[in-house]
């Protein structure tokens, strides 16, 4: 009699451990299923360079083709500069709420993205997933704490700050101001984890490449890939050599008329086949069935200016760091093999989004008092957005926005030589442009999709047109723009009036004080952002970390 309860304690101990079992098991066979996400990152790609925006001059194919076979987003919109842009997208958060927007983060600033905050990468290694960054980072190098394989990446091999030279992998930047004009300092930037990179030769794009797909090929799948490529493409180098690609590119690029966009034509054509590659790289480990791709760019192109790298946001207005649309609209695709029907979906989608997005999108609930929305249902139906505002606010220079519907609210004040029509001049073309179809043709993910039977059909190569803006605009018609500055502000109609020509604030006066009261709003949540230091920090001389830019404050 008295075994007897013993017995039952002994079977209800199996029972919870079977239990268990299946319960590990059905977990790991789920997390098994959820599919991988291989994510590209463009930097500073201007709106009129690619060919799905209708562009004939810069050949891009294998980005066309999965724009063509995916989702094309008519309205992705970013934030107007790297660093905001970037804290967006790994947050899922505003960058004006972590205090990361303005003036993109230097190297020797001692500022970082918040560590309270939790990040994309960890989101997805607690989902199971084998987190990799490769390429820039530029949202803190000061400490450790900040650096990638400390907020949920597996590994990082790629440049930690804004930009490197493309063969070099040296960033340059001003050391102080003297009497003689700025001083500067350089130092190596490209790390494999928390060691600098000394034995790394090539052209980066190339070198990039080359790490994703070698990840790609070694990746072992009994875990399920989240793979992030920030190419430092096209973003411009140093101020000694602003412009780089391999002769033979350069070469190909003949019929570009300008000199200077004809390098910056290679470097894009150098982005575009990299997608290829990566795209190749996954069918052939057998995995392109069951992998989400996103193309994007950081933030519209920098047609003039510092930094200059004579990309081409044409007929948007405006440039990079200006909250006018070739600033914060952006070239963006959404690709799955099945997942999705191929569409152009024109809702509005902001780079905070993507956090939200993707984890449901792998079948994960997204995290609560995030400022991105989940649109993965939206994208999917080709239903209209549930984004209905978004914001853009800058207090270095001084200047916010508010997108509500159909409409842009600019107030405070912008940098005027970032803010009106500029790239018409880059456009033109010695003799004819290539022929796109037969650029398509020869792409590496023609190929690809031919294979996993979604053949490129020339009677649907209508996005070319249909996602084309189109506007009366010149540059010599820019007298009569608006420019917001101290009690003066902008209404634009965005939907009718996409390059901002017409002000119509006076047409909609309710419609102004109801945005404004909004973006007041969301500007008193703000988190200010960290005075920018007019010098250099000393401690962080690469000098002192042999001829690198290293963590220079893990000591405070």
């Amino acid at each position: 009699m008295c075994k007897r309860p013993f017995f039952n304690v002994i079977m209800g101990m199996f029972c919870i451990m079977c239990i268990m079992v299946v319960l590990i098991v059905y977990l790991d066979a789920k997390k098994l299923e959820r599919p991988n996400i291989v994510f590209i990152i463009a930097d500073d790609l201007g709106w009129n360079d690619v060919g799905f925006h209708g562009s004939d001059q810069i050949p891009t194919p294998n980005i066309d083709l999965l724009a063509q076979s995916g989702i094309a987003l008519e309205r992705y919109y970013t934030h107007c500069i790297c660093t905001p842009s970037r804290s967006a997208l790994l947050t899922g958060k505003y960058a004006h709420t972590t205090g990361m927007q303005g003036y993109p983060l230097t190297n020797g600033e001692d500022r970082g993205l918040p560590t309270t905050e939790k990040i994309m990468p960890q989101y997805f290694k607690d989902l199971g997933y084998a987190t990799h960054l490769i390429g820039k980072w530029h949202v803190g190098i000061s400490r450790t704490e900040f650096l990638p394989t400390v907020r949920g990446f597996d590994n990082h091999f790629g440049h930690r700050g804004g930009f490197i030279d493309y063969y070099e992998y040296t960033l340059e930047e001003e050391a102080s101001y003297t009497e003689n004009g700025p001083s500067k300092v350089s130092g190596m930037c490209l790390y494999r984890n928390l060691t600098p990179a000394w034995d790394v030769e090539g052209y980066i794009t190339d070198v990039y490449t080359d790490a994703a797909k070698s990840i790609i090929e070694s990746h072992e799948e009994t875990k399920p890939l989240f793979l992030m490529v920030a190419h430092n493409a096209p973003h411009s180098g140093n101020d000694g050599a602003l412009l780089q690609a391999p002769h033979e590119d350069v070469r190909s690029m003949r019929h570009v008329e300008s000199p200077e966009r004809r390098i910056y034509a290679a470097m894009v054509k150098k982005l575009d086949e990299s997608v290829g590659d990566i795209l190749e790289a996954l069918y052939v480990k057998g995995i392109l069935e069951n992998t989400i791709i996103v193309f994007i760019t950081d933030n519209g192109g920098m047609t003039s200016g510092p930094s200059v790298n004579y990309a081409s946001n044409w007929p948007l207005r405006g440039l990079k760091m200006s909250p006018f649309e070739g600033g914060v609209r952006g070239v963006g695709l959404l690709w799955t093999s099945s997942l999705l029907p191929n569409h152009l979906w024109n809702g509005y989608i902001h780079v905070s989004d993507w956090l939200p997005t993707l984890l449901r999108a792998v079948g994960a609930e997204p995290p609560p008092n995030l400022d991105g929305l989940d649109l993965w249902k939206d994208i999917e139906l080709n239903k209209p957005s549930s984004r209905k505002e978004m914001f853009e606010i800058d207090d270095y220079v001084g200047y916010a926005s508010i997108i509500s519907g159909d409409f842009k609210l600019v107030i405070g004040n912008v940098t005027k030589e970032y803010s009106n029509h500029q790239g018409w001049d880059l456009l033109g073309v010695i003799g004819a442009s290539p022929l796109y179809e037969d650029n398509i043709r020869k792409s590496k993910t023609f190929s690809v999709l031919e294979k996993i039977g979604m053949p490129f059909d020339r009677t649907e190569n209508i996005l070319k047109n249909n996602n084309k803006v189109n506007c009366n605009v010149n540059e010599n018609n820019d007298s009569d723009l608006c420019y917001p500055e101290n009690d003066k502000l902008c209404l634009f109609n965005i939907k009718e009036d996409p390059c901002e020509r017409r002000d119509v604030s006076q047409v909609y006066p309710e419609l102004v004080m109801k945005l404004k009261k909004n973006l007041e709003n969301e500007m008193a949540g703000m988190k200010p952002r960290t005075p920018i230091p007019m010098i250099r920090d000393p401690r962080s001389a690469p000098s002192l970390f042999n001829y690198t830019w290293a963590p220079f404050a893990d000591d405070l």
